[in-house]
């Protein structure tokens, strides 16, 4: 009987109304939840067979959920350097635990990027997922790959530290002068290493700080005597000389030589060891490797009629560091800044992408795992196969419309009235049927 099926469609209608009511709900509260995606409700009609022309039984509605995962929201600026957003496609990689998803870690896709360390050296977001990266080996490279999960792990930077780096190259910009009246013997006549030990005390002398293979400094000195026209001694020796053992060298020296100067005051060569490599034989107490030591004289040195001084001294070489802070620079590579004034790369942030990701499921945390509608994903760097740009400092917003949304709210509002005043109408003319036997 017809007022039968017109009944069935009118609660079809409640119910197909009362879902929408829930997704427009869902949206409505997830208004400010970052990377959060909205979902809308299409209706499609069910069709009864009809059994003539002169009657028609109504079929009703049937609720469809539409995820709109590909739609983006704004990007919005946040003061965390470890906030990252995607603009363009792509996914992060997270976990729900801290395993390497090649032993066990459940695999999950998000774009809620509001990520912290937390306090095992783990970055998880807001909703306590882990982010999974490429590690970065000690020569930059990074070995990946778009299919597989094996060489992805969740990104730890606990204990990370700046190496020491013992300094290799030194460069002295300094000025002899050129008036200085050579020396004549009266400390006796000199033999290197004079400077160095004080047998002989040098016109000039500059001192300055390398640090060896553990990071400590140690001082070196530079020794200047003028022998003759255009012509210096030149020695380099540690203080306190005792922090090396040279061999048969002693005072600490390292290396000696002569500096001959042209008439514009300019270097014309030098001669010894002390115009080329040397080597600091660490005493043993101090727990340092022997220092190769580089010596550069020969692009800086001048003898001008200007009194000594030092321009400049370059020499690289970096003590030991803590972890100051960390950067999302380029490709997305998830780099680390040192006290020390070094900066090293740790991981590389991949993406994942996928033919449909409006097929994939909600899961857990705002997240969203694979299905048979949403495809494989293929896991890209930043910027390469289709992948978007990951932003450091600033958060997907959702994107939920707030005026779309309650204009949806008005309308499913009406919509549930009027199958309430189907179910209402056919209810009177059953009334009226039955008060024929009457």
């Amino acid at each position: 009987m017809s007022i039968y099926t017109a009944l069935r469609a009118g609660v079809s209608g409640l119910t197909a109304n009362s879902s929408a009511l829930a997704v427009i709900s869902d949206n409505i509260a997830n208004v400010n939840t970052v990377g959060y995606k909205r979902s809308g409700v299409d209706f499609s009609a069910l069709v009864n067979a009809q059994n003539s022309n002169t009657t028609y039984n109504a079929g009703g509605v049937l609720p469809l959920t539409r995820q709109q995962i590909s739609l983006q929201g704004s990007l919005e600026q946040s003061r965390s350097s470890t906030d990252f957003a995607v603009s363009g496609e792509g996914f992060f990689v997270v976990s729900s635990n801290n395993q390497p998803l090649a032993s066990g870690g459940s695999v999950l896709f998000t774009r809620a990027g509001s990520f912290t360390v937390d306090a095992s050296g783990f970055m998880v977001n807001a909703q306590g997922l882990f982010l999974q990266g490429w590690p970065v080996n000690s020569d930059g490279s990074v070995v990946s790959s778009p299919t597989s999960l094996s060489a992805i792990e969740p990104i730890n930077v606990a204990g990370v530290g700046g190496l020491a780096e013992p300094t290799a190259n030194v460069t002295i910009n300094a000025n002899l002068k050129s008036d200085q009246t050579a020396y004549a013997g009266a400390q006796g006549v000199y033999d290197p290493g004079d400077l160095a030990t004080n047998t002989i005390t040098p016109h000039f002398e500059s001192t300055l700080e390398v640090f060896d293979s553990l990071g400590a400094p140690r001082t070196i000195a530079f020794g200047f005597l003028k022998t003759g026209p255009n012509t210096w001694a030149a020695e380099a020796y540690a203080r306190p000389n005792t922090n090396v053992t040279n061999g048969a060298l002693t005072g600490g020296l390292l290396g000696s030589g002569t500096i001959t100067f042209n008439s514009d005051g300019t270097v014309q060569g030098i001669t010894g060891t002390i115009g080329s490599a040397v080597t600091a034989n660490w005493a043993a107490i101090t727990g340092a490797a022997s220092q190769p030591l580089n010596l550069d004289l020969s692009s800086g040195m001048t003898q001008f009629a200007n009194n000594f001084g030092v321009t400049s001294v370059t020499a690289d070489g970096v003590p030991p560091g803590d972890l100051v802070g960390l950067v999302l620079e380029g490709d997305g590579f998830l780099t680390a800044q040192f006290s020390n004034g070094r900066a090293r790369a740790l991981y590389q942030i991949p993406l994942a992408t996928f033919l449909n990701p409006n097929g994939l499921k909600a899961d857990q945390g705002g997240a969203f795992s694979t299905t048979l509608e949403s495809g494989l994903y293929n896991i890209n760097a930043a910027n390469a196969g289709g992948a978007g740009r990951v932003v450091s400092g600033a958060l997907e917003a959702s994107n939920v419309d707030l005026a779309a949304e309650f204009t949806n709210l008005i309308t499913t509002q009406r919509a549930y009235s009027a199958s309430s005043r189907i179910i209402t109408t056919a209810d009177q003319m059953l009334e009226e049927l039955l008060s024929i036997k009457r």
